[in-house]
């Protein structure tokens, strides 16, 4: 067992296939429902760090049929502010990558399968870091008594912790990519332009998210006042647990989706986030960090999955919601000086739900970047064979070297852009696709298909 000392206090890791984990560490105080996040409360002895943390609170997801992302929810917990750290050795400075769990802002957590961080820390020496943050009306919900975005402050504490406390771990804070997916990838979107983000990483990866599926004022208000109608004469600061789940619930299904998609969202309120940030990105406002992103080539077909009614359109859907805007995106930040790397992942999935076969859908590639294709788990999802393999073998690499490149000058000096938001096309199974322009500042509270 390897004992590590933080601010807090000394944690207990234990061994993981190759690599030293530890799993559950607090990053910050148990939350105070609706309250921002406060430093974690310190302890004295040896804190034993050999299980998860309890997931976030949160409802039955649609999503827990995908092979990697099995989660109980029963299991969440309000008190679930923790994260994990898969290092190769706690000896030396390695490059880190903190990444954020995807699941629509409803569901998922940093110890899903699908994110583990193994392979990366054993085979490509990075130290991964897995971050549990309030989910649903917890981490979302918006009023003049709510705070907004406690879900994202959530992320800016962990990554506070991250750069105090990573060298302890074997990383070096001077060289920290902050990736996401789905929710996640939004998540590191929106820190990109966050003022209380800035220059607590180095490079980012933004992996299919929806640049456009940030909220409105309106929009969120208008969903937490929903929810405390559905709450009835509870207080939502005291109310059980259970039901403040169902009060969210009945609060979702009022309201059309966040960009089709999404039954919450982050919201621009004007202060944590000062404007939407892809209008931060259009205007040169965003982080100049070096930046990848990424989807697949039929991104909706995981949600036709869920709804099979929807799957005439997922192609146009997948072009509108994700691909163009994720273009956009790359193009843009680009523009005033950021290197970009823009990759869209073709391999097709064989795993099919509902009768409706994946394909190059939303998550697929997941698994391909993080290495955790190997977990037999995952095999239904991303299939078996001397061709997976090699392409997974290559795919996760070529992800690793772009966390290795990692460097803290590129955060304050952008001279060393690439002059293409095309500049890097990296492993087999992608393309890279051009796209017109559309405003950021229209409105993103469309109903175009079932939320998650």
């Amino acid at each position: 067992m390897t004992a590590v000392a933080t601010a807090a206090g000394t944690v207990r890791g234990g061994p993981d296939d190759g690599t030293v984990v530890f799993r559950g560490v607090p990053y910050a105080a148990p939350a105070r429902r609706f309250a921002p996040p406060e430093p974690p409360v310190p302890w004295d002895g040896v804190r034993e760090a050999r299980a998860f943390g309890a997931p976030a609170a949160q409802r039955p997801g649609r999503m827990a049929w995908v092979p990697g992302l099995e989660i109980d929810p029963e299991a969440g917990r309000e008190n679930c502010l923790t994260l994990n750290v898969w290092t190769p050795d706690t000896a030396g400075r390695r490059p880190v990558l903190v990444f954020l769990h995807g699941g629509a802002f409803v569901f998922g957590s940093g110890a899903q399968p699908m994110y583990r961080g193994t392979v990366l820390a054993r085979d490509h020496g990075l130290v991964v870091v897995t971050v549990n943050y309030r989910l649903g009306v917890l981490g979302f919900g918006y009023d003049d008594e709510i705070p907004a975005n406690l879900g994202l402050r959530d992320q800016v504490a962990a990554l506070v912790w991250v750069r105090a406390n990573i060298a302890a771990f074997g990383g070096d804070p001077d060289r920290i990519t902050l990736a996401g997916h789905s929710a996640g990838g939004m998540s590191v979107l929106a820190l990109m332009t966050a003022p209380s983000a800035r220059g607590l990483f180095q490079q980012a990866a933004v992996m299919s998210g929806l640049p456009y599926g940030f909220a409105t004022e309106t929009r969120a208000r208008t969903f937490t006042t929903a929810f405390r109608r559905a709450l009835g004469r509870a207080q939502p600061r005291s109310a059980p647990l259970k039901a403040v789940l169902a009060a969210e619930g009945e609060a979702a299904r009022s309201l059309p989706p966040v960009e089709g998609v999404l039954p919450v969202a982050p919201v621009v309120d004007g202060t944590f986030l000062p404007r939407h940030p892809m209008d931060a990105v259009r205007s040169g406002a965003a982080e100049p960090v070096p930046l990848l992103v990424t989807t697949t080539a039929e991104e909706m077909r995981l949600f036709a999955a869920i709804d099979p009614v929807t799957l005439s359109a997922a192609g146009a859907r997948t072009e509108l919601v994700m691909q163009r805007p994720a273009d956009e995106l790359a193009r843009w930040h680009a523009a005033h000086g950021g290197e970009v790397r823009r990759v869209r992942f073709a391999h097709p999935s064989p795993y099919a739900h509902s009768g409706v076969r994946l394909g190059a859908a939303h998550l697929v590639d997941v698994p391909f970047h993080l290495g955790t294709l190997h977990d037999r788990r995952l095999a239904p999802l991303t299939g078996t064979g001397p061709d997976v393999a090699a392409l997974g073998a290559e795919t996760t690499a070529a992800f690793a070297a772009f966390c290795h490149a990692a460097d803290s000058s590129h955060a304050a000096d952008s001279s060393q852009a690439a002059d293409s938001s095309h500049a890097a096309d990296f492993a087999q199974g992608r393309e890279t696709v051009p796209c017109r322009t559309r405003s950021a500042s229209r409105s993103s509270d469309r109903a175009t298909s079932a939320p998650i």
